[in-house]
């Protein structure tokens, strides 16, 4: 788009007389900064349309795909399984000790990791007093998050995938569960620990014995651990025994040691020595009337995270005590792996609900799936009046619920008769049990296949307006100049505004006429306002341009702008949506990306090679910045943390030890270094340069350094001296106020000081003093020696790129310290990535290509997986969400989360107009300037719309697939939420407070 006023005079009436500037005629300049200002809104709002239109799509998507399931609000009671059988125990304390992995609990011999061989007590009891203890292996479903354990240890039913995102924001449990059972008998029930029990059973726990504690600091290994241990001691002392019929304490610190630190941690030995202690000191309290169940909600990985299902993720542990009642005892199943603990009996999660309820006494929940657990029970007798039990509660289940009730059928007529013929006759006990057990597997497979539900229409409809806004996207960034032009009247704005009231109004009146039982209003409502909006894009273009010169437009843009170059570009584009084809390229996606910059790099070595317009200075100069681009790219696809589809192929390094700590020190002084020399390349490096980079950042690094320095010194077993005589809480103090100061000085005082401050330049005078600012006071008309001055005003030549880069460079430190100190070098790298990319761009007269933008998205995706992030829940660094604060605090514990997943997108998409203003001098034409920066972001937003539509659409195609909540699921919600996230920080980061504020001041500066 041109500015077409812009190099020719403006025609003025003559002035009038009067002197009052106020009464003057606007001058050129201003004229040019208004509507500079007009098309600058122009952009804002069409790109915000853009955004909601796409959200949109991501919504409907979302609402179709994640799994849903048939929860039936009805309770069970004795009456309607037949009366419920007499209580082996009068009470029960059961003890969740939060991600407990099996292995944590057994014996392994000649193993010097921490977290074996210190938690003997459990294996100890099963084996010495073997008729009074079961120890079993515990299987999760998953996801393997806390609040989706907990609803199925309680209701037997099973999670969903969506509920995982309600792990951080628990609701109550609307379903049947044992909780329930035993409060509607007036049972009283205590707690202590997590508070995600709150959030899930608050009306049933006694309000003098809830003791619930924060349970998402996983900083704090100690808190919740010391809050249980001092409720629990005092209420399993004889005295206040029969103050209570149910006790659960909830213990977190095994769960947040393996969160910050791994489980290879000396952290994780104290811990299970802890836990060891509590365990003895309870039996020893125990009466003879009292189930004591131990159990871990869920395993964790090499990395001790979990939410998927890797098997170290599912294996859990199970322990059942009582100081009377005897046990069954049960050969190994022959279905065990080979895997350590091979010599211990697998049972579900859900197999506890059944069991407890029965042990208890009580109804077992109605929308239960799980089958009690043989070892529970005291006799074969006894177990198989249990089994009959559970399947007639599985019988009603499933005859109340669609798609259930006609399946299944014959054979739970054939054990209900069989039952009925020889129940009573001890030699059939055995075979009875085990036609029910298969009549529960039969019935669990079916509903887990039946409660993959999706919903194909809602899929369609988000796929299809992602495809609309995508052609129009296309179109918009760079196919067809001419529809930018306009698009900026506000006449295409209104129609756009238009058509969205019109759909809104349309899809109300066809819900209120035709009444849809498939679509709630809310549905209608936004697929109304989506075509509309797509509708009120399309129809002024349409009106202005016919479709033959559309496609004229395109033909000419692949004729005349399309070279070797944009080539590359389109092929990494398809070759990047291609990986989501296969579930191998999804894992294998981070090194892909670095294929294909390291590709790229090797391409710009030879086109700088080969480049006979440049001196020889110039080539040497080109040739060593691709080279730097190329070993930076290098060295970050070195840093691994592996998914476990990887391995053994890759090796993980992604951890917090003392050289990486050292060269954090380092790059503290480096990196600003080496910024400095690109500065002075364009001779930039004056006035607001050296106080940013030269003082300003090194103080945030070394700061940085020293926040990550006593976060190791906290975390060394070596160095714990060290941590007695600083004080664990004083150290905890000063790491809370650096990370304070470095992300308020990076975030607020940076970026308001960058918006008000001046620019990287420097005013010479020559033959006298030489001033250090542009507000030069005019001279004396007198002053003869004034007319013989000349002025250079240094780092005139890269005056855009040279100040905006400061704006980059806030917001990259506070990403840095949100990340970990390989994360963090990989961002320093990432920063020297990007300055010797736009050299490369400068020399090879590229940065108007297509490729442009597109190695800036594929730089994010490269520091995304370097930074120690894949595409699993697993990944996500919660941990980051206390680094400022102690609790929770809205938006700060978000905010730390939210940069440190999304910041290495962050940093390139905010970098994305320095592909246009990076040694360039300032413009006469501002508003062309800022159309071709428009065009860098939304290619950049195309692209990552063209990735994630793919992402969405395979995900979709393999939705029966095996893996495809291993891998295609967590791969969909990065893209959605990548779509949402680079929307709102292109638009409201880099374009309104970035572009807006460089163009406006250089343009009221240097106007002309």
């Amino acid at each position: 788009m041109s500015d077409q006023n812009d190099g020719n005079p403006i025609k003025r009436s003559p002035p009038p007389f009067s002197k009052d500037p106020r009464l003057q005629p606007p001058t050129r300049t201003k004229i040019r900064q208004q509507k500079l200002k007009y098309t600058f809104v122009g952009y804002i709002i069409v790109l915000i349309f853009l955004a909601i239109t796409q959200f949109i799509g991501v919504g409907f998507f979302t609402q179709g795909f994640l799994l849903s399931r048939n929860v039936l609000p009805d309770i069970s009671t004795c009456q309607d399984q037949n009366g419920c059988v007499p209580p082996r125990f009068d009470k029960a304390i059961l003890l969740v000790i939060d991600a407990l992995r099996f292995d944590f609990v057994i014996p392994v011999p000649d193993s010097k990791e921490y977290y074996h061989n210190n938690f003997p007590i459990l294996h100890e009891l099963a084996t010495q007093n073997s008729d009074n203890a079961v120890l079993l292996k515990f299987l999760a479903d998953p996801p393997t998050t806390t609040l989706q354990r907990l609803k199925g240890l309680t209701t037997g039913s099973l999670p969903t995938f969506i509920d995982a995102g309600s792990n951080f924001d628990g609701d109550a449990i609307d379903e049947d569960n044992w909780l329930l059972q035993l409060h509607r008998i007036n049972k009283t029930i205590a707690f202590m620990g997590d508070d995600t029990w709150k959030a899930l059973f608050t009306e049933y726990i006694h309000p003098d014995y809830h003791f619930p504690y924060d349970s998402l600091n996983v900083w704090d290994l100690h808190t919740v651990d010391n809050g249980v241990i001092e409720h629990l001691y005092p209420l399993i002392d004889k005295e206040n025994s029969t103050k209570w019929d149910l006790l659960v304490g909830h213990f977190l610190g095994v769960d947040h040691v393996g969160h910050r630190y791994g489980p290879d941690h000396y952290s994780m030995k104290e811990k299970l020595n802890q836990m060891n202690e509590v365990i003895q000191k309870v039996i020893d309290s125990l009466d003879d009337k009292t189930l004591l169940v131990v159990i871990g909600d869920h395993g964790m990985d090499s990395t001790g995270n979990h939410g998927g299902d890797s098997r170290d993720e599912l294996e859990s542990t199970l322990f059942m005590y009582s100081k009377n009642k005897t046990f069954l005892k049960k050969e190994k199943s022959v279905y065990n792996t080979t895997n350590l603990g091979e010599n211990y009996r697998e049972v579900n999660q859900i197999d506890l609900v059944p069991t407890i309820s029965l042990l208890l006494g009580l109804p077992i929940p109605y929308n239960n799936l799980g089958f009690p657990i043989d070892e529970a029970f005291g006799s074969l007798k006894e177990l198989s009046t249990a089994a009959q039990k559970t399947i007639d509660q599985i019988g009603s289940f499933r005859k109340n619920t669609p798609n259930l009730a006609d399946s299944l059928i014959e054979e739970y007529q054939s054990f209900d008769s069989n039952y009925d013929t020889y129940g009573t006759s001890a030699t059939h006990y055995f075979d009875l049990i085990e036609q029910a057990k298969l009549y529960q597997y039969l019935s669990l497979e079916q509903c887990k296949g039946l409660w993959a539900t999706f919903d194909l229409r809602l899929i369609g409809i988000g796929v299809g307006i992602l495809f609309l806004a995508l052609t129009f996207m296309i179109t918009y960034s760079r196919s067809i100049p001419a529809v930018r032009v306009s698009t900026m009247s506000f006449e295409f704005i209104g129609s756009v505004v238009a058509m969205a009231i019109m759909g809104l109004v349309l899809s109300f009146s066809v819900y209120i006429v035709l009444k849809p039982s498939d679509f709630t209003l809310r549905i209608c409502l936004a697929i109304g306002a989506a075509l509309g909006m797509v509708v009120g894009f399309w129809a002024p273009i349409m009106d202005r341009f016919s479709i033959g010169f559309l496609w004229h437009q395109i033909v000419d843009f692949f004729l005349y702008n399309f070279n070797s170059w944009s080539f590359m570009g389109i092929l990494f584009v398809v070759f990047h949506c291609l990986i989501f084809a296969s579930n191998s390229f999804v894992v294998w996606e981070d090194k892909m990306v670095s294929f294909f910059l390291l590709s790229f790099g090797g391409c710009c070595i030879y086109g700088c090679y080969t480049n006979n317009k440049l001196s020889e200075r110039q080539k040497i100069l080109a040739i060593s910045h691709a080279i730097t681009f190329t070993i930076c790219t290098r060295l970050s696809s070195m840093i691994n943390l592996c998914r476990e589809e990887q391995r053994p192929y890759c090796e993980p390094n992604f951890t917090n030890s003392w050289w990486s700590i050292v060269l954090l020190h380092v790059a503290a002084y480096l990196l600003p270094a080496c910024i400095m020399s690109f500065y002075k390349l364009s001779d930039s490096y004056h006035s607001a340069a050296p106080l940013w980079i030269g003082t300003g950042m090194k103080f945030l690094l070394f700061m940085n350094a020293v926040y990550w320095t006593f976060e190791y010194v906290s975390n060394s077993e070596y160095l714990s001296k060290l941590n007695t005589i600083i004080g664990l809480s004083l150290m905890r103090s000063f790491k809370l106020a650096i990370a304070r100061l470095v992300l308020f000085i990076s975030l607020i005082l940076a970026n308001f000081s960058w918006s008000r401050g001046p620019l990287c330049v420097k005013l010479e005078l020559s033959g006298t003093n030489t001033p250090t600012n542009l507000d030069i006071e005019e001279t004396d008309d007198s002053d003869s020696d004034a007319s013989t001055k000349t002025a250079t005003i240094l780092g005139y030549g890269n005056v855009y790129g040279s100040s905006y880069f400061l704006l980059v460079l806030n917001f990259s430190i506070a990403i840095m310290l949100t990340t970990k100190p390989l994360g963090a070098l990989s961002l320093n790298l990432l920063l020297i990535q990007i300055l010797s990319l736009l050299e490369i761009l400068d020399v090879l007269s590229i940065r108007r290509n297509l490729i442009s933008p597109i190695i800036f998205g594929l730089l994010g995706y490269q520091h995304f997986f370097s930074t120690g992030h894949q595409a699993t829940l697993q990944s996500i660094q919660w941990e980051f969400g206390f680094m400022t604060t102690e609790s929770i605090v809205f938006p700060f514990t978000h905010l730390n989360i939210y940069l440190n997943t999304f910041g290495p997108f962050f940093i390139p998409a905010l970098a994305i107009p320095l592909i246009t203003i990076w040694k360039i001098v300032p413009s006469s034409k501002p508003i062309t300037l800022l159309s071709q920066i428009i065009t860098n972001i939304t290619t950049l937003i195309t692209y990552h719309l063209f990735t994630g539509l793919s992402s969405l659409i395979f995900a979709a195609h393999f939705r029966r697939h095996l893996m495809v909540w291993k891998i295609f699921a967590p791969r969909f919600m990065l893209s959605g939420l990548l779509i949402i996230s680079l929307n709102v920080f292109l638009i409201f980061v880099t374009l309104w407070f970035g572009t807006g504020k460089i163009l406006t001041q250089i343009n009221r500066i240097f106007g002309k």
